[in-house]
């Protein structure tokens, strides 16, 4: 596990990270939260109080935990958060044309309704824009960038494509799609963290609206 820290060394400016091991005095492990969707993973409860710490623990150097993290956290908003929701929405829109080009309604297949078609080739576009983005992102830091304001660019763009998507997808379906009897419900309960968990699109878009502002149409030189 890792916890955060005040560096005293730093004279209490400085925060770093630190390694505890499970069963270290002050270290609890509570409850596993039930969840409306990612019932796969565990998501529980840890409390800290008063735990010991030394210099084995350091994860990295003192004072340098936040930048560490923040490091970290971009990686994380990349591929746990961006790629899996476009990886997600791509299996989504799969389902839905498998389902529009087998399903008949009035004697024709659903998928040669115009409406139906619309959400396929919303859902597509839309995935192969994520898509893009997504790999220019990881462009960027691969040439050693710092790649922040992409990032933030797929976090919104990725998170919320795959709400868009798997709610067409539930229309599509129509009432199986609200069943437990496919997955469709379930992609749909899960996708609704996505806009929430590593930053919300609030928060990211705010981030992006900032650097525009600071840098005006600079900002787009990083994808251009």
């Amino acid at each position: 596990m890792v916890s955060a820290g005040t560096d005293a060394a730093a004279g209490g400016r400085g925060i770093s990270l630190f390694l505890v091991d499970k069963g270290s005095p002050g270290f609890t492990i509570g409850r596993d939260q039930p969840m409306m969707g990612l019932r796969g993973t565990s998501h529980v409860e840890l409390t800290f109080d008063d735990v010991p710490l030394d210099r084995q623990c350091l994860l990295g150097a003192e004072g340098a935990g936040l930048r560490l993290a923040l490091e970290t956290l971009g990686r994380v908003r990349l591929a746990q958060v961006g790629a899996r929701a476009i990886g997600k929405a791509t299996r989504v829109l799969d389902l839905m044309a498998d389902y529009a080009r087998e399903r008949q309604q009035f004697g024709s297949r659903i998928g040669d309704f115009q409406l139906i078609q619309q959400m396929l080739a919303d859902s597509a576009s839309e995935i192969v824009t994520a898509r893009l983005l997504l790999h220019r992102a990881a462009w960027e830091l691969d040439q050693g960038g710092d790649g922040r304001d992409l990032i933030a660019m797929v976090k919104v763009h990725a998170a919320e494509t795959l709400g868009r998507v798997v709610d067409r997808a539930v229309q599509v379906f129509g009432g199986m799609g609200f069943c437990q009897d496919l997955p469709i419900e379930r992609y749909y309960r899960d996708a609704r963290i996505y806009r929430i968990f590593d930053g919300t699109s609030e928060i990211h878009r705010t981030a992006i609206a900032r650097s525009l502002l600071k840098r005006g149409s600079g900002l787009y030189d990083v994808i251009s």
